[in-house]
């Protein structure tokens, strides 16, 4: 074997230690082929591995290494159904050498999986954890929805902005090209976050919270950069 073609193969095996082993960071565009499955209600309300309870209602899913809080697009490959959703928990354990990722039932739902249990798969990375800088604020806000066409991605939009006038949309460039994020939000305080996303789940939206430091707050967002001080004295007034 050639020196060459055996230190690609060494720096080829070393990146895939650090991404199984948890020390790595995702690559956007990093894509994986797999079966899927999902789990439900017999879960509901479980720890998680980001420290939060399970929530079948929600966008989120299991992954055995990518870190925690990374969002993927998960693709049926059967119907080309998409859905984003964010990495918040570890699995899934059975079957390791077939199954790469666990969605949560909605996530499962809204590719059409939910009858028969497990499908095949595409999963790509469209967004790595972000870290805060020393003393940077952190900010959270609600996702309720990742769209491939504006119109789709306007209509939510003109349905959520009706009770939250932070709701906004969020272009992104994705691996299959653009798509269309809708949030709400920067809120200061996670409370205030998780009331809007009880709301919105209420009336009938799929969605996860997000946590962000200021740096990664998009820049269509209403308030990027809330004073979180004030919000902070508003919830102690409100109680």
């Amino acid at each position: 074997m050639h020196r060459t073609q055996r230190r690609f193969i060494m720096l080829m095996a070393g990146a895939l230690l650090m991404l199984v082993s948890g020390r790595g960071q995702a690559d956007p565009w990093y894509i994986q082929h797999g079966e899927a499955s999902w789990y439900g209600k017999q879960f509901q309300g479980r720890k998680t591995a980001d420290g939060d309870r399970f929530s079948q209602h929600d966008m989120t899913a299991a992954h055995r290494t990518l870190p925690l809080g990374t969002k993927v697009m998960v693709e049926n490959q059967e119907t080309g159904e998409q859905v984003e959703v964010k990495i918040n928990d570890r699995g899934p354990y059975a079957q390791p050498g077939r199954r790469i990722i666990d969605l949560s039932r909605a996530a499962a739902d809204s590719i059409g999986m939910i009858q028969q249990g497990t499908q095949r798969v595409r999963v790509i990375v469209t967004e790595t954890p972000k870290q805060p800088a020393p003393a940077e604020e952190t900010f959270y806000e609600v996702q309720a929805g990742a769209f491939e066409e504006s119109a789709e991605a306007q209509k939510v939009l003109e349905a959520v902005h009706e009770r939250f006038p932070e709701a906004y949309v969020a272009p992104r460039d994705g691996p299959a090209g653009k798509y269309y994020r809708v949030r709400v939000g920067p809120f200061a305080t996670e409370e205030e976050a998780k009331q809007v996303a009880k709301v919105l789940q209420r009336d009938g939206h799929h969605i996860f919270l997000d946590e962000l430091p200021a740096h990664a707050v998009p820049p269509q967002a209403p308030n990027p950069k809330p004073d979180k001080g004030n919000a902070e004295k508003q919830q102690t007034k409100k109680h």
